[in-house]
């Protein structure tokens, strides 16, 4: 069958999409390595290349070493010929960032929001994306897009928020009135899954075909990479793991249901629970809730470790459940120190997890955290789909 024009387009996007993901992944190739690793002819590589050099998306660099004929030229994609705009909603503020297409930070903004009714929001989120690029001198030049990283169920082919109760919106159409206010793409996701896709596409998941990142801080998430791909379920609530529902538990989470995860290993849950065991007046801050447990208190010290060991044996029915090759352990919550984590290693070896048997070769690694994570993570929902067009 003769390919039709459309055909050839498409052909064309998906082998830009190749070469840059594998430049990607491995950081620098020759052209000739590109043809052995993609699977492409040699004229398809040599014309991809022209067209992404002359765009400026990728740049040459020093020749290798000669092995008999000319040096190869290296190649990599230029950082900062593009850059997109990543932003973490959450209760009374905003963090967004100007990131180059490595998704490292620019520039940032904290912005506060005094008004949390879904049309409200969406103008600040306007300011503050407008305001943001000025203080980042990006000109007359438009984002790639704005991603937005956000908690709730979040159906991300729509760019609607199905279900967020921490903000207590329900259906509600953001990416389609972003868009229109912004005048560019705008991706909108659960931010955990916005976590996730950046750790796919730059961080640790990088070398990974099926991963696992698990968040822990102010609530519990879970992000699943599934042969490459975030995987996000039927309705956008694939990795919903705080709201895991526990055996034998009956403490009640914020969702107002029973026995969940998050009930217990997150950090609001288990500083009330010392407030509630102590009798103390006020919870006690994240800090000091570990400084007692570190200093021995009983009480810090036996809320937290059931709060690491839950999160283990729930980290684990998890792995054999998906059976990736990696668990990233991250979020704010990694300030919790060995009080929690310990535990939740203990839990997690108990369960054939890192105990040298099959299921126990599955790397599990915590990841550095800092305060513009969540939001690079939403700028990585532009980079995805930027790299999975071929950046056109």
């Amino acid at each position: 069958m003769i390919p039709v024009k459309g055909d050839q387009r498409a052909i064309r996007r998906m082998n830009r999409g190749t070469i840059l993901n594998l430049l990607r992944r491995e950081g620098q190739l020759s052209r000739a390595q590109l043809g052995v690793r993609s699977g492409l002819s040699g004229a398809a590589v040599t014309t991809v290349v022209a067209e992404l050099l002359r765009d400026e998306l990728l740049v040459e660099h020093a020749t290798g070493t000669s092995t008999g004929g000319r040096p190869p030229v290296y190649l990599t994609i230029n950082p900062e010929k593009v850059f997109a705009v990543g932003i973490k909603l959450m209760p009374e503020h905003l963090t967004a960032v100007v990131t180059n297409i490595s998704i490292e930070a620019r520039e940032r903004l904290d912005y506060p929001i005094a008004d949390m009714r879904p049309g409200a929001v969406l103008d600040a989120v306007g300011r503050a994306t407008r305001k943001l690029l000025k203080q980042a001198g990006c000109g007359d030049r438009s984002p790639l897009g704005v991603g937005i990283g956000m908690p709730g169920i979040i159906d991300f082919r729509r760019g609607v928020c199905v279900e967020s109760p921490l903000l207590g919106w329900r259906d509600e159409p953001i990416g389609e009135r972003l868009e229109k206010a912004l005048g560019c793409p705008v991706f909108v996701d659960n931010d955990v899954n916005a976590f996730a896709e950046a750790e796919r596409l730059f961080g640790r998941g990088r070398q990974a075909s099926n991963f696992v990142l698990v968040t822990v801080g102010r609530g519990v998430g879970a992000g699943l990479v599934i042969n490459g791909r975030t995987y996000r379920g039927q309705h956008g609530g694939a990795g919903d793991f705080g709201h895991m529902p526990l055996q034998g538990a009956d403490r009640t989470c914020v969702c107002g249901r029973q026995g969940c995860l998050e009930a217990y290993a997150s950090e609001p849950a288990m500083q009330e629970e010392f407030r509630r065991r102590s009798g103390a007046r006020r919870a006690p801050g994240v800090a000091r809730l570990v400084e007692l447990a570190e200093t021995g208190d009983p009480v810090a010290s036996a809320i937290l470790a059931d709060g690491g060991s839950r999160l283990g044996t729930a980290v684990a029915a998890l792995a054999r459940l998906v059976d990736p090759e990696l668990i990233v352990i991250s979020g704010e919550g990694t300030r919790l120190g060995r009080a929690y984590f310990d535990p939740m290693h203990r839990s997690l070896r108990a369960h054939g997890i890192g105990d040298g048997s099959r299921a126990g070769g599955i790397e599990v690694v915590m990841d550095p955290w800092n305060d513009d994570t969540w939001a690079c993570g939403a700028a990585g929902l532009v980079v995805g789909e930027t790299f999975n067009s071929g950046l056109q």
